[in-house]
């Protein structure tokens, strides 16, 4: 829903509080009447999951604009360094390293990406955080993950706090996610579609942590980072996800082998691709020259970023 649309509500709600309550009345009826309409006319089908729920709450036409920028990345040195002992004592995977990666990318133009924009102001972050999404059952939910001064992060730092948080997720342990989704479960998505505007606005917009809904403050970082490439993606795009609100999405397709040109030779390497989604606002085609540059570096000298 646009600003409009929640201005209007917003009056037609505090008017009939302050002066008519029909017209309050008016509005719980037109709800209840979508509602009856809906059971009525599809009375054995429900509104499905609680990821399904917020799908349909969130996606609309798209209209802002997005760059997309696709990257093929040689993984012959990122390979060895995941073979070696210290990465499958630590369990460090290639999403933990692009992770990494990816905080390296905005800190080099930090001043400029690594933040918001609320009320029309760019609003700088202190530091670089980066939200992981993690699949937890059978494919039905996601648990986002924060991975806070990632810039800062060994990769074993990372694969140690996204694995522990993840366990405790998929157990059903983990105490901010239990909170965060146990109303999808209940509420129908035209209301999953108010709440999210509300607390987007309370936790983007003005900062508030809500304990209640285990929801911090900018609890989605600056970037947000999707490994889909276990699910056999080899070069899929994520789409931003309205809540989120932060700079760019970024989505760690499936490795494979393929030839490439290394000195002049035809050989046979590991490859991924790296796909972003990223938000025209903050970001320009110079910025990502910029960004690209650190990023192969860090995919070609990983022992260089493993314990820094």
């Amino acid at each position: 829903m646009t600003i409009v649309n929640n201005a209007f509500i917003a009056s037609v709600l505090i008017y009939s509080f302050l002066f008519d309550t029909r017209l309050l009345y008016i509005f719980l009826g037109i709800i209840a009447i979508y509602q009856a309409l809906s059971y009525f006319f599809y009375p054995s089908v429900s509104y499905g999951s609680g990821r399904r729920r917020l799908s349909q709450a969130l996606w609309s036409p798209p209209t802002e604009g997005v760059i997309h920028n696709l990257v093929e990345i040689d993984l012959t040195n990122t390979m060895k360094y995941l073979s070696s002992k210290s990465a499958k004592d630590s369990h460090v995977t290639l999403t933990h390293i692009c992770i990494r990666a990816i905080a390296e990318c905005i800190n080099v133009s930090r001043k400029k990406i690594c933040g918001k924009i609320v009320f029309g102001k760019f609003v700088e972050f202190p530091t670089i955080d980066i939200s992981c999404l993690v699949n937890i059952g059978e494919g039905d939910d996601l648990a986002a993950l924060l991975v806070q001064n990632a810039d800062k992060k060994t990769f074993e730092d990372i694969a140690e706090y996204i694995n522990g948080k993840a366990k405790l997720a998929k157990q059903g342990k983990d105490e901010e996610h239990q909170q965060r989704s146990g109303l999808l479960k209940y509420l129908p998505p035209f209301a999953i579609g108010l709440l999210i505007q509300v607390t987007s606005f309370l936790t983007y917009n003005l900062g508030i942590t809500i304990k209640a809904l285990g929801l911090k403050k900018d609890c989605f970082g600056v970037a947000t980072v999707t490994s889909i490439g276990t699910l056999g993606f080899k070069n899929a795009i994520a789409p931003f996800t309205p809540m989120m609100r932060n700079l760019l999405i970024v989505t760690v397709n499936q490795i494979v082998e393929k030839a490439v040109v290394k000195n002049g030779q035809i050989v046979i390497a590991p490859t991924f691709q790296l796909n972003f989604c990223t938000d025209h606002r903050f970001l320009d085609g110079g910025a990502i020259v910029k960004s690209n540059k650190v990023l192969y570096d860090v995919f070609e000298n990983p022992e260089k970023y493993a314990r820094q």
